[in-house]
């Protein structure tokens, strides 16, 4: 069989489908039941997320002028929505994500997610939100709901799980930080490492391998400002900013903050993050710009989750592949 990319279907594939229709049925419940409208939003727009580590796949369109971008999650389109005036929405549906590393363990080019929006302004609220989809899901699956979440702060985290302190990253100091690293054991720093460069560094090199170990849901909030994203800073420390990121088991499940709606913010952080992409970056939202200048949001909060790997993580499977009844491989992978 020649090298490319085949459709695998998974032996039990009868049985995925049900077990996942009970799951899909389960989070819509659960955020139904708290006022949250489910929206159908197009997968195909002009315009991308900036994220420079996120590559939307492009497509062209017969008659069409080009391109246009498959989405690396609805963010962008729901956010149009909370800025009409919807402010409970959410999507559950496919997302899509470029580039050789989305066809792995954990990876898959296209990929169900769940994002939703609604009223809030600390990140306590989205760990609550995690917390009672996880044990709705649980139930859905029919498998034990995990323990007690543990909640640290990145400095935390940073402090017990590597031995890095964070507080010269936050004070600006990005060579006493990667001093700090290389003195812990962490190679690898280059003079001249943007801070979000040397923090990403190490949060890969030695906090979510540390995670691994750690059964249960694990909440990592306080993300230095460099690593905002989207996120407001904190108004008591402007050092970091109201972001969280939710583990299960050591796996990467969801990501989110207390919404940014200034305009001019927002177009600056996404002109920093222009500046790091190799490669051109696709057209930013100006629509979405304007419509937050015409009418700011109330506070708002907002988070995305992989749904495949919340079924992966609750399930204990060890690869995507194992909960999807249809997924992508290589064909040297497939055996007749």
């Amino acid at each position: 069989m020649p090298d490319g990319l085949v459709l695998r279907r998974h032996p039990d594939a009868a049985a995925l489908v049900e077990r996942r229709a009970r799951l899909l049925a389960a989070l819509r419940a659960w955020l139904d039941a708290r006022g949250l409208l489910e929206a159908d939003v197009p997968a195909l727009l002009p315009v991308a997320g900036q994220e420079p580590h996120l590559h939307p796949p492009s497509a062209e369109v017969d008659g069409l002028p080009g391109p246009l971008w498959l989405q690396t999650s609805p963010e962008l389109a729901l956010k149009r929505l909370v800025a009409a005036g919807v402010p409970r929405v959410y999507a559950l549906g496919p997302a899509y994500r470029g580039g050789p590393e989305e066809l792995s363990r954990l990876h898959q080019p296209q990929f169900t997610l769940l994002e939703w929006y609604r009223p809030g302004d600390s990140v306590q609220a989205l760990i609550e939100d995690v917390l009672g989809l996880g044990a709705a899901a649980a139930t859905a699956l029919g498998v034990a709901p995990p323990g007690p979440p543990r909640v640290l702060s990145l400095a935390e985290a940073f402090r017990e799980l590597a031995g890095v302190p964070l507080e010269p990253l936050l004070e600006g100091d990005v060579a006493a930080f990667q001093a700090a690293a290389a003195r812990a054991g962490l190679e690898g720093g280059r003079p001249g490492d943007l801070p979000e460069t040397a923090f990403g560094r190490v949060l890969a090199g030695r906090i979510e391998p540390a995670l691994a170990a750690t059964p249960g849901w694990t909440f990592l909030h306080g993300f230095p400002a460099c690593a905002a994203a989207l996120a407001r800073l904190d108004p008591a420390d402007p050092r970091v900013a109201l972001r969280v990121e939710a583990y299960l088991g050591g796996v990467e499940i969801a990501n989110g903050w207390v919404e940014l709606d200034d305009p001019a913010e927002i177009r600056r952080r996404w002109e920093r993050e222009r500046h790091q992409r190799d490669g051109a970056p696709p057209a930013w939202d100006e629509a979405l710009l304007a419509e937050l200048a015409a009418r700011p949001w109330p506070p708002t909060v907002g988070m995305a989750l992989g749904v495949d790997r919340l079924m992966l993580a609750l399930t204990g499977a060890t690869a995507l592949d194992a909960v999807l009844p249809l997924s992508l491989v290589r064909a040297p992978q497939v055996r007749l």
